[in-house]
Protein backbone atom coordinates (compact mmCIF):
# COMPACT_ATOMS: atom_id res chain seq x y z
CA UNK A 1 0.00 0.00 0.00
CA UNK A 2 1.13 3.47 -0.78
CA UNK A 3 2.37 5.49 1.96
CA UNK A 4 0.54 8.40 2.63
CA UNK A 5 1.44 11.78 1.74
CA UNK A 6 1.26 14.99 4.00
CA UNK A 7 -1.71 17.28 3.65
CA UNK A 8 0.50 20.43 1.94
CA UNK A 9 -0.31 23.58 3.16
CA UNK A 10 0.35 25.49 -0.56
CA UNK A 11 1.53 24.51 -4.42
CA UNK A 12 4.45 26.73 -4.86
CA UNK A 13 6.28 26.77 -8.06
CA UNK A 14 10.41 26.44 -8.27
CA UNK A 15 10.78 30.53 -8.16
CA UNK A 16 8.57 30.72 -3.95
CA UNK A 17 10.96 27.95 -3.32
CA UNK A 18 14.03 29.67 -3.77
CA UNK A 19 12.37 33.04 -2.00
CA UNK A 20 11.32 31.14 1.16
CA UNK A 21 14.97 29.92 0.99
CA UNK A 22 16.43 32.92 1.41
CA UNK A 23 13.75 34.13 4.11
CA UNK A 24 14.04 30.88 6.08
CA UNK A 25 18.04 30.67 6.25
CA UNK A 26 17.77 34.22 7.25
CA UNK A 27 19.60 35.92 4.61
CA UNK A 28 17.19 38.64 4.42
CA UNK A 29 15.08 40.32 6.49
CA UNK A 30 11.14 39.86 6.72
CA UNK A 31 8.80 41.74 8.04
CA UNK A 32 7.79 38.23 10.48
CA UNK A 33 11.09 37.33 10.88
CA UNK A 34 14.12 39.12 10.49
CA UNK A 35 17.48 38.04 11.31
CA UNK A 36 19.15 36.05 13.81
CA UNK A 37 20.14 37.98 17.23
CA UNK A 38 24.16 36.73 17.00
CA UNK A 39 26.25 34.03 15.42
CA UNK A 40 25.38 31.30 17.78
CA UNK A 41 21.48 31.80 17.33
CA UNK A 42 22.37 31.58 13.22
CA UNK A 43 24.35 28.60 14.07
CA UNK A 44 21.66 26.93 16.05
CA UNK A 45 19.21 28.02 13.31
CA UNK A 46 21.28 26.24 10.54
CA UNK A 47 21.93 23.60 12.96
CA UNK A 48 25.49 23.31 10.93
CA UNK A 49 27.07 25.45 8.38
CA UNK A 50 30.07 23.89 6.10
CA UNK A 51 33.14 25.23 6.87
CA UNK A 52 36.22 24.01 5.71
CA UNK A 53 36.81 27.13 4.80
CA UNK A 54 37.43 29.29 8.13
CA UNK A 55 36.87 32.99 6.88
CA UNK A 56 33.99 31.98 4.51
CA UNK A 57 32.32 30.48 7.63
CA UNK A 58 33.01 33.47 9.29
CA UNK A 59 31.18 35.86 6.70
CA UNK A 60 28.43 33.23 6.26
CA UNK A 61 27.02 33.27 9.94
CA UNK A 62 27.88 36.72 10.19
CA UNK A 63 25.79 37.52 6.93
CA UNK A 64 22.73 36.08 8.71
CA UNK A 65 23.00 38.66 11.94
CA UNK A 66 22.07 42.11 11.91
CA UNK A 67 25.46 43.16 13.36
CA UNK A 68 27.16 41.39 10.11
CA UNK A 69 30.19 40.99 12.65
CA UNK A 70 32.66 38.48 11.74
CA UNK A 71 34.61 38.89 14.39
CA UNK A 72 31.52 37.72 16.99
CA UNK A 73 31.88 34.74 15.51
CA UNK A 74 35.23 34.30 16.04
CA UNK A 75 34.48 35.60 20.02
CA UNK A 76 31.55 32.48 19.98
CA UNK A 77 34.79 30.26 19.14
CA UNK A 78 37.41 31.52 21.39
CA UNK A 79 34.29 31.18 23.87
CA UNK A 80 33.29 27.92 23.39
CA UNK A 81 29.96 28.75 22.34
CA UNK A 82 30.46 27.36 18.90
CA UNK A 83 32.94 24.59 17.67
CA UNK A 84 34.37 23.35 14.58
CA UNK A 85 34.27 19.62 13.88
CA UNK A 86 33.79 16.55 11.49
CA UNK A 87 30.26 15.24 12.02
CA UNK A 88 28.92 14.37 9.04
CA UNK A 89 30.04 14.07 4.87
CA UNK A 90 33.83 13.60 5.67
CA UNK A 91 33.88 17.34 6.42
CA UNK A 92 34.64 20.38 8.60
CA UNK A 93 31.07 21.79 9.85
CA UNK A 94 30.62 24.78 12.73
CA UNK A 95 28.01 23.73 15.16
CA UNK A 96 27.23 25.16 18.47
CA UNK A 97 28.91 23.07 21.61
CA UNK A 98 25.75 21.81 22.29
CA UNK A 99 24.76 19.92 18.91
CA UNK A 100 28.39 18.88 18.08
CA UNK A 101 28.21 16.20 19.95
CA UNK A 102 24.87 14.70 19.28
CA UNK A 103 25.53 15.34 15.83
CA UNK A 104 28.50 13.54 15.81
CA UNK A 105 27.18 10.45 17.50
CA UNK A 106 24.27 10.33 14.86
CA UNK A 107 25.97 11.16 11.91
CA UNK A 108 30.05 10.22 12.71
CA UNK A 109 29.74 6.09 12.27
CA UNK A 110 28.18 6.34 8.42
CA UNK A 111 31.27 8.85 7.73
CA UNK A 112 33.95 6.46 9.63
CA UNK A 113 32.55 3.81 7.10
CA UNK A 114 32.81 5.50 4.12
CA UNK A 115 36.27 6.62 5.13
CA UNK A 116 37.66 3.50 6.71
CA UNK A 117 39.07 1.65 3.02
CA UNK A 118 41.35 5.04 2.73
CA UNK A 119 42.41 4.89 6.29
CA UNK A 120 43.25 1.46 5.93
CA UNK A 121 45.56 2.12 3.04
CA UNK A 122 47.55 4.48 5.09
CA UNK A 123 47.69 2.10 7.70
CA UNK A 124 45.32 3.75 10.05
CA UNK A 125 43.01 0.94 11.19
CA UNK A 126 41.17 1.20 14.41
CA UNK A 127 44.38 0.49 17.06
CA UNK A 128 46.06 3.32 15.23
CA UNK A 129 43.74 5.96 16.25
CA UNK A 130 42.98 4.38 19.53
CA UNK A 131 47.25 5.33 19.93
CA UNK A 132 46.56 8.44 18.34
CA UNK A 133 43.88 9.19 20.87
CA UNK A 134 46.11 8.54 23.73
CA UNK A 135 48.85 11.07 22.62
CA UNK A 136 46.03 13.53 21.94
CA UNK A 137 44.49 13.54 25.36
CA UNK A 138 48.06 13.53 27.53
CA UNK A 139 48.72 16.41 25.20
CA UNK A 140 45.53 18.14 25.45
CA UNK A 141 44.58 17.70 29.24
CA UNK A 142 46.71 20.56 29.85
CA UNK A 143 45.48 23.01 27.36
CA UNK A 144 44.49 23.76 23.86
CA UNK A 145 47.31 22.82 20.77
CA UNK A 146 48.00 23.20 17.49
CA UNK A 147 47.67 20.58 14.97
CA UNK A 148 51.67 21.06 14.59
CA UNK A 149 52.08 20.68 18.35
CA UNK A 150 49.57 17.92 17.67
CA UNK A 151 51.51 16.48 14.74
CA UNK A 152 54.85 16.24 16.02
CA UNK A 153 53.79 14.94 18.69
CA UNK A 154 52.16 11.77 16.70
CA UNK A 155 55.28 11.91 14.51
CA UNK A 156 57.13 11.50 17.80
CA UNK A 157 55.14 8.27 18.68
CA UNK A 158 55.94 6.29 15.60
CA UNK A 159 52.98 7.96 12.71
CA UNK A 160 54.30 8.43 9.86
CA UNK A 161 55.41 12.66 9.75
CA UNK A 162 53.58 15.14 7.92
CA UNK A 163 50.20 17.45 7.42
CA UNK A 164 48.18 14.68 5.65
CA UNK A 165 48.61 12.25 8.34
CA UNK A 166 48.09 15.42 10.75
CA UNK A 167 44.52 16.08 9.31
CA UNK A 168 43.80 12.16 8.93
CA UNK A 169 44.00 11.50 12.81
CA UNK A 170 42.10 14.81 13.72
CA UNK A 171 39.83 13.58 10.96
CA UNK A 172 39.08 10.62 12.65
CA UNK A 173 39.20 11.27 16.21
CA UNK A 174 37.24 14.25 15.05
CA UNK A 175 34.58 12.03 13.72
CA UNK A 176 34.67 9.85 16.41
CA UNK A 177 33.45 12.27 18.96
CA UNK A 178 37.02 12.88 20.88
CA UNK A 179 38.25 15.85 19.61
CA UNK A 180 36.64 19.42 18.49
CA UNK A 181 38.06 22.81 16.83
CA UNK A 182 37.88 25.62 19.20
CA UNK A 183 39.53 28.82 19.93
CA UNK A 184 41.62 30.63 17.92
CA UNK A 185 45.15 31.57 18.62
CA UNK A 186 46.20 34.01 15.66
CA UNK A 187 45.40 32.45 12.30
CA UNK A 188 45.05 28.70 13.46
CA UNK A 189 41.84 26.63 15.57
CA UNK A 190 43.43 24.76 18.07
CA UNK A 191 42.07 21.67 18.80
CA UNK A 192 40.39 20.43 22.44
CA UNK A 193 38.87 17.42 24.22
CA UNK A 194 35.50 17.24 23.29
CA UNK A 195 34.94 15.87 26.79
CA UNK A 196 35.15 18.89 28.91
CA UNK A 197 34.86 21.62 25.94
CA UNK A 198 31.14 20.46 25.23
CA UNK A 199 28.28 20.88 27.37
CA UNK A 200 27.88 17.82 29.68
CA UNK A 201 25.09 15.20 28.36
CA UNK A 202 25.58 16.81 24.88
CA UNK A 203 26.25 13.52 23.25
CA UNK A 204 22.12 12.34 24.11
CA UNK A 205 23.33 9.30 25.17
CA UNK A 206 20.17 8.38 26.48
CA UNK A 207 18.15 9.17 23.36
CA UNK A 208 17.36 6.69 20.52
CA UNK A 209 18.83 7.16 16.91
CA UNK A 210 15.18 7.59 15.20
CA UNK A 211 14.42 10.36 18.05
CA UNK A 212 17.80 12.05 17.14
CA UNK A 213 17.17 11.58 13.30
CA UNK A 214 13.73 13.22 13.51
CA UNK A 215 14.67 16.17 15.51
CA UNK A 216 17.93 16.79 13.28
CA UNK A 217 15.19 16.53 10.22
CA UNK A 218 13.10 19.43 11.85
CA UNK A 219 15.64 21.52 12.87
CA UNK A 220 17.07 20.95 8.90
CA UNK A 221 13.84 21.97 7.63
CA UNK A 222 12.81 24.87 9.27
CA UNK A 223 16.43 26.04 8.85
CA UNK A 224 16.98 25.48 4.93
CA UNK A 225 13.29 24.60 4.11
CA UNK A 226 11.40 24.15 1.62
CA UNK A 227 13.08 20.83 1.63
CA UNK A 228 12.90 17.53 0.03
CA UNK A 229 13.77 13.70 1.01
CA UNK A 230 16.89 13.99 -1.30
CA UNK A 231 17.70 17.17 0.32
CA UNK A 232 17.85 15.43 3.70
CA UNK A 233 19.77 12.49 2.35
CA UNK A 234 22.13 14.64 0.55
CA UNK A 235 22.82 16.79 3.98
CA UNK A 236 23.11 13.71 6.36
CA UNK A 237 24.45 11.15 3.80
CA UNK A 238 21.65 9.22 5.82
CA UNK A 239 19.59 6.68 3.50
CA UNK A 240 16.47 7.83 1.74
CA UNK A 241 14.09 5.54 4.05
CA UNK A 242 15.93 6.86 7.24
CA UNK A 243 15.19 10.45 5.70
CA UNK A 244 11.82 9.64 4.92
CA UNK A 245 10.59 8.46 8.05
CA UNK A 246 12.39 11.12 9.80
CA UNK A 247 10.83 13.84 7.71
CA UNK A 248 7.06 12.46 8.87
CA UNK A 249 7.65 11.95 12.29
CA UNK A 250 9.08 15.46 12.92
CA UNK A 251 5.64 16.37 10.66
CA UNK A 252 3.75 14.44 12.61
CA UNK A 253 4.93 16.01 15.54
CA UNK A 254 3.72 19.40 14.23
CA UNK A 255 7.40 20.75 14.11
CA UNK A 256 6.77 20.69 10.26
CA UNK A 257 4.50 21.50 7.61
CA UNK A 258 4.74 20.50 3.93
CA UNK A 259 4.17 22.09 0.55
CA UNK A 260 4.24 20.68 -3.16
CA UNK A 261 6.19 21.56 -5.90
CA UNK A 262 5.87 20.64 -9.49
CA UNK A 263 4.36 17.01 -7.63
CA UNK A 264 7.65 16.68 -4.95
CA UNK A 265 6.91 16.91 -1.54
CA UNK A 266 8.67 19.54 0.52
CA UNK A 267 8.68 20.21 4.47
CA UNK A 268 10.01 23.45 6.41
CA UNK A 269 9.14 24.81 10.17
CA UNK A 270 6.08 25.91 11.24
CA UNK A 271 6.75 30.17 10.20
CA UNK A 272 6.38 28.79 6.55
CA UNK A 273 2.60 28.45 6.62
CA UNK A 274 2.64 32.35 7.54
CA UNK A 275 5.14 33.03 5.37
CA UNK A 276 2.98 31.54 2.04
CA UNK A 277 0.19 33.30 3.27
CA UNK A 278 1.85 36.14 2.61
CA UNK A 279 4.02 35.68 -0.62
CA UNK A 280 3.57 39.38 -1.46
CA UNK A 281 5.74 40.13 1.53
CA UNK A 282 8.28 37.56 0.61
CA UNK A 283 8.38 38.38 -2.76
CA UNK A 284 9.46 42.36 -1.41
CA UNK A 285 12.21 41.00 1.12
CA UNK A 286 14.21 38.63 -1.60
CA UNK A 287 14.17 41.45 -4.43
CA UNK A 288 17.26 42.87 -4.00
CA UNK A 289 20.86 41.43 -4.53
CA UNK A 290 23.36 40.02 -1.91
CA UNK A 291 26.58 38.36 -2.18
CA UNK A 292 26.84 34.86 -0.24
CA UNK A 293 29.73 33.12 1.62
CA UNK A 294 31.60 30.33 -0.40
CA UNK A 295 30.39 27.45 0.65
CA UNK A 296 26.74 29.21 1.89
CA UNK A 297 24.45 26.65 2.47
CA UNK A 298 22.08 28.43 0.45
CA UNK A 299 23.53 26.47 -2.83
CA UNK A 300 25.44 24.20 -0.75
CA UNK A 301 22.56 22.97 1.47
CA UNK A 302 19.92 21.22 -1.10
CA UNK A 303 20.56 18.08 -3.39
CA UNK A 304 18.68 19.98 -5.88
CA UNK A 305 19.16 23.71 -6.74
CA UNK A 306 17.81 23.98 -9.76
CA UNK A 307 15.12 27.05 -7.59
CA UNK A 308 18.13 29.21 -7.08
CA UNK A 309 20.60 28.38 -10.48
CA UNK A 310 20.32 25.66 -13.41
CA UNK A 311 22.65 22.86 -13.66
CA UNK A 312 24.42 24.91 -16.60
CA UNK A 313 25.29 27.62 -14.03
CA UNK A 314 25.60 25.16 -11.09
CA UNK A 315 28.92 24.26 -13.84
CA UNK A 316 30.25 27.35 -12.87
CA UNK A 317 29.70 27.65 -9.22
CA UNK A 318 31.60 24.25 -8.81
CA UNK A 319 33.88 24.19 -11.76
CA UNK A 320 33.99 20.20 -12.40
CA UNK A 321 31.31 19.47 -9.79
CA UNK A 322 34.80 19.80 -7.22
CA UNK A 323 33.44 20.72 -4.48
CA UNK A 324 34.70 24.02 -3.96
CA UNK A 325 31.71 26.20 -4.22
CA UNK A 326 32.43 29.70 -5.35
CA UNK A 327 30.52 32.72 -3.68
CA UNK A 328 27.36 33.71 -5.07
CA UNK A 329 25.61 36.63 -6.57
CA UNK A 330 21.98 36.33 -5.91
CA UNK A 331 19.63 38.75 -7.39
CA UNK A 332 15.93 38.59 -7.22
CA UNK A 333 16.05 35.15 -5.78
CA UNK A 334 18.15 34.12 -8.55
CA UNK A 335 21.74 33.21 -8.77
CA UNK A 336 23.16 35.31 -11.29
CA UNK A 337 27.23 34.84 -10.73
CA UNK A 338 30.00 34.65 -8.92
CA UNK A 339 32.38 36.96 -6.87
CA UNK A 340 35.36 37.37 -5.80
CA UNK A 341 37.78 39.91 -3.08
CA UNK A 342 40.08 41.48 -5.61
CA UNK A 343 43.11 43.71 -4.65
CA UNK A 344 46.29 43.23 -1.94
CA UNK A 345 44.00 44.12 0.34
CA UNK A 346 41.14 42.41 -0.90
CA UNK A 347 39.26 45.59 -0.93
CA UNK A 348 37.55 45.52 -4.92
CA UNK A 349 34.79 43.54 -6.09
CA UNK A 350 35.45 40.97 -9.18
CA UNK A 351 31.73 39.99 -10.48
CA UNK A 352 31.97 36.62 -12.95
CA UNK A 353 28.47 36.71 -14.45
CA UNK A 354 27.02 34.10 -15.59
CA UNK A 355 25.65 35.51 -18.63
CA UNK A 356 27.72 38.73 -20.06
CA UNK A 357 26.78 41.45 -19.40
CA UNK A 358 25.33 42.34 -16.05
CA UNK A 359 23.15 45.47 -16.33
CA UNK A 360 24.02 49.18 -14.49
CA UNK A 361 22.00 48.66 -11.90
CA UNK A 362 22.76 44.90 -10.84
CA UNK A 363 26.41 46.60 -10.93
CA UNK A 364 25.86 49.07 -8.89
CA UNK A 365 23.64 46.79 -6.17
CA UNK A 366 26.79 44.44 -6.39
CA UNK A 367 29.01 47.05 -5.16
CA UNK A 368 26.66 47.86 -1.89
CA UNK A 369 26.10 44.94 -1.21
CA UNK A 370 30.27 44.03 -1.30
CA UNK A 371 30.19 47.30 1.11
CA UNK A 372 27.87 45.81 3.70
CA UNK A 373 29.95 42.11 3.62
CA UNK A 374 31.45 41.09 6.67
CA UNK A 375 34.78 41.62 6.75
CA UNK A 376 36.65 38.48 6.35
CA UNK A 377 39.50 37.10 9.19
CA UNK A 378 42.29 35.03 8.99
CA UNK A 379 41.95 31.32 9.60
CA UNK A 380 42.55 28.04 8.66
Amino acid sequence: MAEALPTAVADLAPAEVARLRLVTQRLVPHPHLGLLPDPVAAVAHLLAVQAQDLPAAHVAVASRTPARDAAAVRAALDSGALVRTWPMRGTLHLLTAGDAGWMTRLLGPRALRAAARRWLDVGLDDAAFERALAVARERLADGPASREELGALWTGAGFEPGTSTTYRLLNGLATRGELVLGPVRGAEQLVVLAEGWLPEGSRREDEPEEALLADLAARYAAGHGPVSVPDLVRWTSCTVSAARAALAAAHAQGRLVAVTCEGRTLYAGPDLAELVGDLQAVRGATAGVLLTAAFDELVLGYADRTATLSPQEELLVVPGGNGMFKPVVVADARAVGTWARAGTRKDRLVVTPFEQPLPDRLESACQEAFAALPAALPGR
